[in-house]
Parts: C-alpha cells; structure tokens; sequence
C-alpha cells in the first residue's frame, strides 16, 4: 500500500508540472511574440522619424513655429504613415516640450508634454520609445525624437500608434484566452467611462474591485479570478493559477504584468489555457495506471499468500510424521498424493486470475526467460506489436521486437542479467524504440524488472506505445522552432541593408528549418512593377543554367510562374512536364512554390527544392505559407522605407532631385574636385513664360510642361551630373569634371536648343525659353552656398535679355 500511495503521489506531482511547464512556456512565447512586434513597429516608427528630421523646411518650421507650414509639410507624409504602419498619432513639440501640433487633430494644440517617452528622450538626448497608458485606459506605442539643428535643441517629433487590438489578435495564433486589466489607480473614472463609449466597450467602473477589465476575448467573465489577480501585489514573473472551473471548463491562468515606458506596471494580461482535455486524458491514464498497479500488487500478494499456506502446512505435515510414525507407509503415500493434488489446483486457479489480469491490461506485459525467449505475451502485445500469443511465445525477445541498429548493444548486456540478475535498464522508465511485425519502428515507455524463478533469472517488462505523446511533442517543437525563425526573419529585415541583402538573409533562415524536409536550396522572387513577370532577386545553390534561364519568369511559365498566376501553392516531388525549364544534368527533385501575397496582392513567390518521393501534408503547408506571410511583411517594410527615401530627397512631380538632394550632391561634387584638383559648373535656370502657360491653359498643362522640361534636360547632360527641381519653374544642373569654360557653355547651348523646341500641349503647341547663370568651381566661389548664390545672379543678368546663358563676373 506504500509503494502504490508513493505511485500515485509521484504520477500526480509529474502531472501538475508538466501541465505548470506548457502553461508557462506559451505564456513566455506569448510575452516574446508581444515584444518581438512592438520592438518591430517602434523600430519601422524611429526610422520614420529620422527621415522626416532631415527634411531641412521641416525644421525651420518647427524652429520657427510656424504651425501652417508644419502641417502643410508632414500631412501626406502623416496619411502615407497611418495607412501603412497604422500610426494614430503626430506631435510636433517644441523645446521645452510645449506642444506645437497634432497633425492627427489639427484644432488641439498646446500644452506641456510629460509623458515618460517625451522626458526620456530630454533626459538622454536620443530618441525614446515605449508603450504609456492613456486616459482612456487604451496603451499607446511612442517614440519622440529630439531635433537638433547646428548643435541647438530645437523640438521634438513623436509618432504613435494604438496596440490594443495587438494584444488580442495573439488570441488566434496561441489559442488562448485573453484578459487585460488596468489598475484604478492609474485612471480617473469619467474620462475612463467617457473613453470605452467612444470605442464602443462595455463599460462597467464597479464590475473588478482595484482594476477595469479594458479588453478580452470571451463575452463572459469570470469576476471572482481577476478580482483575485487585481488584489495581488505586481511583480515581473509569470504567475500561474491552478483549475479555475469557469462555463463547464478547467482553465490554468498565466497572469504576466504590463510594463510601461515608465517602469511602472499599470496592467496586467491574463491567459486563460483551456486545461478541460488534457484533465480527461491524465485522469484515463491515472485510473489505467491505478489499475494495473492494484492487479499486479494483487497478484503479488495472493501469490506470496499461497507460498506461506504451503509451507504452513508441509511444516504440520512434518510434525504429524513425527507424532504418528506408527501410521502405514501406503496411509503416509496417499496423503502427499492428495495434498500434491490440491496445490496444483491452487496453483492452476493462481495462473487462471493473473492472465485475466495481464489480458484487461491495456499496456503490454511481457515475460522472458533465462534463454532470452518470450515465455509470457498478453493481449495488449498483440495489439501493440502484431504478433500473435502462439507466434509470439518462444522467440527470442531480442530479435522479435528490438530494432536492428539496437540489436548489438541488448545482446552486450544480456549475459550480466543472465547471470546477476542486475543491469542498467532495471529499476528505471525508459523511452526506447520497438519493432512491429510489420517492420516499422515506434516509441515506447517501458519499465523492466528481475525475478528469480526456479533458480534462473527471468525479465518482466511493461510497455506503453507513446507515439502519440511523441507526435504532440514534436509538432509543440516545431512549432516553437518555427516562430523563433519567423522572428529572426523579422528583426533581419530591421538593420539598414538592401532588400536584396534582407531577402538573402531570411532565404537562408527559412531553409534551415529542420522542421521542413528542405534541401539548402532555393530562390525568392519579386514581381516586376507594372508587368506580369517575375524577377530573382535572392537564391541559394542554384546552378548557372536556371540563374540564366529564371531570371525573368512571365506568369504562368514553369512551377514558379504557375503559383505566381493561380496564387495558390504549387507542390510537385518530382520533375515532369509542368516543370518547363530544364537543362543538362538535371537530378530528381521536387518543389514548394509560394505565393508571397499582402491583403490579396501578389508581392513575389518563394521556391524551395525538396528530395524527389517528398511526402506533403497539410501542416507542412499551412507553416510554408505562415513563413510566406512574413516575408511579405519585410517585403512590404522595406519597399515602404525605399518609398519614404523616395519622398524625402526625390521631387514629386518629376521625379528629378529636389532641393535637398541637391545640396548633398553639391558638397559630393565639390569634395571630389577639391580631391582630384578638377573644375565643376553651377548652372541656374529659370523658364520664360511659364507664368503665361499656367495663366492661360491651366496649373495641370503647367505641370505637363515641368515634367517635359525635365526629360529634355536630362537629355542634355551626362549619367554623371545631376539635374534638379529647385521649386516652382527655377531647375539646377551640375556638371563635374568640367575641364574648360567651353565645356559648360556647350551643355548652356544644347539646352537652350532643347528648350526652344515647342511643347505640345493638349493640342496647342507653345513655345518658351529660358534664362542660364553659370558660375564656375574654383573661380567663381569654393563652397556650395557661393557658387549657387553667384549661379543666381548670372541668371537675373540672363532674364534680361532671355533666352540666353551668362557667366558669373564680379562686375554684376
């Protein structure tokens, strides 16, 4: 009875801590996942920010506080950002945290800033991000930039986004529930009241004693758990709480504390883990295990029972003799034979009970003799291995159900438990691999013992087939394994690199998943703007006749064109007529094609080889397409910051430098003919007329004309220089290694020449010129601003005459 309560204590404590370890591990990977997308978004909103400050307009607005050019500056780009970040919120501040703007809510300015990120990022004179409460009870993700111009403060930016519904989209991927709460201390309640009526929420102040359950994921709520969780003290560590029977349910919680910017711990996020299965499981297992150990302790003790009531009565058998040695010899023969007789009828009612036992039993009870053969096999054998009782009894144990590979190695130390009866397999559970009759290999648990019998030493083992246990197991690591590659794919995609170099690197993550049957092979395509074609942008492996040949895949053609058309996935183990493009030497493969898709849009397709006879199955697919997904969002994220580089240095109407990309062109230009002792030309241009054309014929046919004008001067110059859009009709153009005068008035003449040409616009042909300043590296000035000032001034002494070009002289 000791060893049975110690049994069951034991089976029990293992029980409460394997379900105490997968509580906690979901709720760490939940917490990771959490933390891995909020450091992604304050990274995709700190690089925003740092483009925007180095808009040099922006910042003489901000330095002068002018609101009307800051919002007419930072309103598309405010729009670009909600749209493709979901950013809610952007402030302007000045330098003693006043606030300038809400490009958000124009009409509301004003006011002193004292959020945590906004005096971190005083305190540190860097920039600063983190998640602050708000007076709504809703969680806000902030990062303030300081702006710092010629050494001097000057202001701050600060973007924001909401992320509430972030915390309850996890819900799907971890298929648990969800519960945030807020302490009350951290809230006034009108404003709180006030907030979830604007978003909506059910509101309810008295509902929780010390918090307010401000987001959840079931419509009931159980107020007695979370007034628990309100009342206990915060601190950083997971806590668990243990069967909480909640709408016919066993939940276990994982209560986690929410930090903010601050340090503080204004929240608390509960995870309810649906416990309800896996305590009908343990519970199965614990009364199959109650009972196998009670039949076998039964058997046991009735078996012990017997050897005693035999001795017992040999021993009165042995007194009787003695007393009564007068008795008949042939009196004496008939009582051993009588008694003899009733044993074996004990002996036969004794074996009858315990292969009832062994056959009930749903674990397999196997029994080998000194020989190493089967000499017991119950019906949980059969089931379990294949082997009938009569094809069973008799072989040898070792080569019947031990995998060859293992075969060896039990042969080894059979011989010691021959003889001692001792081995390094007794005593303990084990996991091992077993053989069926049908050759296939599976896990098994089993627990091995000695007996003495007859002088010899024989082998009692209890196997339990855990493929299950193992399959769950495996498909729990592969999943754990997979997310920590999708969020390495994510934080590769964060350093400043090419997409190219972010493509290559997260191609090279995705096929070393060992989760997938991948070889080190594969490629990522990206769709050609505009075109219905495929480019290789990144591969791995792949020989030079398919980098030739895939290069450029129209849709529709080969495996990969084919998931690009149907954007579904493509899968074939083998090479045949779909697979189109071969070459010489070709070896037997098969191939995943993914569709790279964001909000129904094709992005790209990712292709990885596989051994030919692959097998595919639905969770292998569902993971290739959960990695897709990620790729597209670091797809989408870095076409995004290309696009905010675009913006930022790049004139939107014709596409040429605009007045900031030609300062940085310019200081280029000038190091590098200071460098190599070479001239440089400085050309200013102003339009004549153009204030005609867009009186008359319209703003949008004076755009037409901007946009012909700017393709003409690039006719004109070399890849080498730079043309630029000044503003309004005024363009720039610099002309490196200018080693004569001659040089720079022969590109004056051509474009004059070009210009002078008539622009047909819509139908009506018009003619206009323009007006050329010219100064010249060294003569004319050694610093940008000299040489575009003294540029300027020819070009007025131009418009004079119009239509001409002027070199800078002094005399003007």
């Amino acid at each position: 009875m000791v060893l049975f309560g110690t049994g069951i204590y034991l089976v029990g404590n293992l029980e409460i801590q394997q379900k105490q370890d997968v509580v906690v591990q979901q709720a760490e990977a939940l917490r990771l996942h959490l933390g891995s997308i909020l450091d992604t978004k304050a990274d995709v909103m700190e690089a925003s920010l740092r483009f925007i400050a180095q808009d040099k307009q922006l910042l003489t607005a901000l330095q002068t506080g002018d609101r009307k050019a800051l919002l007419t500056l930072v309103a598309p780009i405010y729009e670009h950002l909600h749209q493709q970040h979901n950013v809610t919120h952007f402030y302007f501040h000045d330098a003693h945290r006043i606030n300038l703007l809400r490009v958000h809510q124009p009409e509301r300015y004003g006011g002193l800033i004292n959020r945590h990120t906004a005096l971190g990022a005083e305190k540190s004179a860097t920039i600063s991000s983190g998640i602050e409460l708000g007076p709504l009870g809703t969680f806000t993700l902030r990062s303030v930039l300081p702006v710092v111009n010629n050494g001097k403060l000057i202001g701050y930016l600060e973007l924001g986004q909401e992320i509430d519904k972030l915390i309850l989209d996890t819900r799907n991927m971890f298929h648990a529930e969800l519960f945030l709460l807020v302490g009350k201390q951290y809230l006034v309640q009108s404003d709180w009241e006030a907030g979830m009526k604007m978003l909506g929420r059910t509101r309810d102040w008295d509902a929780l004693s010390t918090s307010v359950l401000v987001s959840q994921s079931l419509s009931d709520v159980p107020v007695s758990l979370l007034n628990q969780i309100g009342a206990t003290q915060a601190n950083s560590d997971i806590r668990i709480r243990r069967d909480i029977d909640f709408q016919n349910h066993n939940y276990w919680a994982a209560i986690t504390p929410v930090n903010d910017a601050g340090g503080q711990q204004p929240a608390t996020l509960v995870m309810l883990h649906d416990m309800t299965l896996l305590n009908g499981q343990a519970k199965e297992d614990f009364i199959l295990f109650t009972a196998i150990f009670g039949a076998i302790g039964l058997g046991i003790l009735t078996f012990f029972a017997q050897i005693l009531g035999r001795i017992d009565r040999q021993l009165a058998s042995s007194r009787q003799q003695l007393i009564d040695e007068s008795q008949a010899h042939e009196e004496m023969q008939n009582r051993f034979i009588s008694d003899l007789q009733h044993e074996h009828e004990k002996l036969h009612e004794s074996e009858e009970k315990f292969e009832k036992i062994s056959a009930s039993a749903q674990d397999a009870i196997i029994c080998m003799d000194n020989d190493g053969n089967i000499s017991f096999w119950n019906m949980a054998a059969e089931t379990i291995f294949g082997y009938t009782q009569q094809e069973a009894l008799g072989t040898n144990l070792h080569e019947l159900i031990v995998p060859k590979r293992f075969r060896e190695a039990h042969l080894k130390a059979f011989p010691i438990f021959r003889e001692t009866g001792q081995g390094a397999a007794l005593g303990k559970t084990l996991e091992l691999a077993a053989l069926r009759k049908d050759g296939t290999e599976f896990p098994v648990e089993i627990a091995l013992s000695a007996s003495l019998i007859a002088g010899k030493w024989n082998g009692i083992g209890v196997l339990r087939d855990i493929s299950k246990r193992k399959q769950a197991q495996l498909k729990i690591e592969q999943a754990l394994h997979i997310q920590g590659v999708l969020d390495s794919i994510l934080n590769i995609s964060l350093p400043p690199l090419t997409l190219k170099e972010v493509l290559l690197k997260a191609l090279d993550a995705i096929l070393s998943i060992p989760a997938f049957s991948l070889q080190d092979k594969g490629a990522i395509f990206l769709v050609v703007k505009g075109e219905q074609k495929l480019e290789m942008v990144a591969q791995r492996n792949l020989p030079d006749a398919l980098l030739q040949s895939c290069a450029l895949l129209p849709f529709g053609r080969c495996l990969c064109g084919k998931a690009a058309a149907s954007r579904e996935i493509v899968f074939f183990n083998h090479v045949n007529e779909q697979h189109e493009i071969s070459y010489e030497g070709i070896q037997p493969h098969g191939h995943y094609c993914i569709p790279i898709m964001s909000e129904g849009q094709l992005l790209g397709v990712l292709n990885a080889y596989v051994d030919a006879g692959h097998t595919s199955d639905e969770n292998e697919r569902k993971f290739l397409k959960t990695v897709s997904d990620t790729l597209a969002v670091v797809i989408e994220r870095k076409l995004s910051e290309e696009k905010l580089q675009q913006l930022a240095h790049n004139d939107p109407l014709t596409g040429l430098p605009n007045r900031s990309l030609f300062h940085d062109r310019l200081e280029q230009g000038l190091a590098m003919a200071q460098r190599h002792q070479q001239a440089l030309a400085v050309m200013f241009m102003d339009l004549d007329h153009f204030k005609e054309i867009n009186d008359t014929l319209g703003h949008d046919m004076g755009d037409v004309l901007l946009k012909e004008t700017a393709n003409r001067l690039l006719a004109c110059v070399r890849k080498s220089d730079t043309v630029a859009r000044m503003g309004g009709d005024e363009f720039t153009v610099i002309l490196t290694e200018t080693t004569t005068p001659e040089n720079a008035e022969h590109v004056a003449k051509n474009i004059l020449a070009a210009l002078l040409q008539p622009f047909e616009l819509n139908g009506t042909r018009c003619n206009v010129g323009c007006s050329i300043g010219i100064a010249l590296y060294p003569k004319h000035g050694r610093d940008s601003e000299t040489l575009l000032k003294n540029a300027d001034t020819a070009m007025y002494q131009a418009k004079i005459t119009r239509n001409t070009y002027c070199f800078y002289d002094e005399n003007l």
